[in-house]
């Protein structure tokens, strides 16, 4: 196997991961906003389970913020894996010629 396929391989596996990670983020958001509503529905009960719901929201919250930090890093990681790819395709096809 070339060194080009395992790059291409493991971009593959990055465009996958964050198409995971991005699933993943979209039911958070889901959840967060459930949780919100439940939240608003709750304003006249008791105390205690508004404040239970507070906490989720605010660490679903936290966890799509670190979601799509992640997201964010391999976009940029697979856009780099992608420019060394071409330029490997371009020594490739200069050699070639």
């Amino acid at each position: 196997m070339s060194a080009l396929d395992r790059l291409k391989e493991k971009v593959e596996g990055w465009k996958s991961r964050i198409a995971e990670l991005e699933a993943e983020a979209e039911a958070l958001r889901n959840a967060n906003k459930d949780l919100t509503t439940q939240l608003q529905a709750c304003q006249e009960g008791s105390s205690q389970e508004l404040e239970t719901l507070r906490g989720e929201t605010a660490a679903l919250a936290s966890q799509l913020e670190a979601k799509e930090e992640t997201i964010a890093a391999l976009r940029a990681e697979l856009e780099t894996k992608d420019a060394e790819i071409e330029a490997i395709i371009a020594k490739v096809e200069a050699l070639l010629e």
